[in-house]
């Protein structure tokens, strides 16, 4: 058993940017939750939520990247670079004499921008979500716009109309028209993943007025009749807080309606 490095996500560690012969650090962000809601991850380390907190190893069997968005803000003449990288991986470890196989649902973050300034102007270099092409400002990764939808397959999925969108083996159920009364905005992405074989394997995303989108790992199989995709998972459940008090199994279903 070893413990995960997660090298391409640790090897961008707390960006700090040479300025003037002035180093300064900007913000870091690097979690996963867990489909097992007794455990989770932080900087690449497995902890149990009870104690003892100790860290575990654990042995990544598979892992994906499911959205990936990078590139610089401008401010007062300088060039702060930023990165946000979303994933899913299937992990396996031993605790308490038990051998226990569970996904994650990953996100990273960082960024160089200093808390004392405002991002003028925002370069995206790259965005998986828009064919890996950069843009001059992008809409957010996983959870966030889709920039303009796209064009797609339209399904429906609890009274709302969504996009399927495909680039390769990538897959994204995105917000054609909301049902009234949802906390989404059209281009808003539900799901994000890949199709391996008849299945998808992603990340999936619970809305909220008051504290935003919150991705959960999923994964389910692809019917043909109908067509229809069915993805099961743990969503989580926040307080008011928007802390997470736990986990209940969440099903979505997506129906195929039209091509356009």
């Amino acid at each position: 058993m070893m413990r995960s490095n997660f090298q391409a996500v640790a090897a961008v560690g707390l960006l700090m940017l040479a300025t003037a012969g002035e180093a300064i650090a900007g913000d870091y962000y690097n979690a996963c939750t867990t489909a097992d809601p007794r455990f989770e991850i932080n900087d690449d380390t497995l902890y149990s939520k009870s104690p003892p907190q100790n860290p575990i190893d654990f042995e990544i069997l598979d892992k994906s990247t499911t959205s990936e968005r990078r590139g610089y803000c401008l401010s007062q003449g300088k060039k702060f670079d930023f990165e946000g990288r979303n994933s899913t991986m299937r992990i396996r470890f031993n605790y308490q004499g038990s051998r226990i196989e569970t996904t994650a649902t990953c996100e990273f973050a960082s960024s160089g921008l200093p808390a004392a300034y405002n991002c003028e102007r925002e370069v995206v270099t790259f965005d998986s979500t828009n064919g890996g092409g950069g843009s001059g400002s992008g809409g957010a990764v996983g959870g966030g716009s889709a920039g303009g939808c796209g064009a797609g397959s339209v399904w429906s999925h609890n009274g709302s109309e969504m996009r399927l969108l495909s680039q390769g083996s990538i897959r994204r159920f995105v917000y054609e028209r909301p049902r009234r009364g949802l906390s989404v905005s059209p281009c808003d992405v539900v799901f994000v993943g890949e199709k391996q074989g008849e299945n998808y394997i992603g990340t999936a995303y619970v809305f909220s007025r008051r504290c935003g989108p919150i991705g959960y790992p999923v994964s389910g199989p692809v019917s043909s009749v109908g067509p229809k995709v069915t993805l099961y998972g743990q969503s989580p459940r926040r307080r008011n807080d928007c802390s997470i008090t736990g986990y209940r199994d969440d099903t979505l279903v997506f129906e195929y309606l039209r091509s356009e």
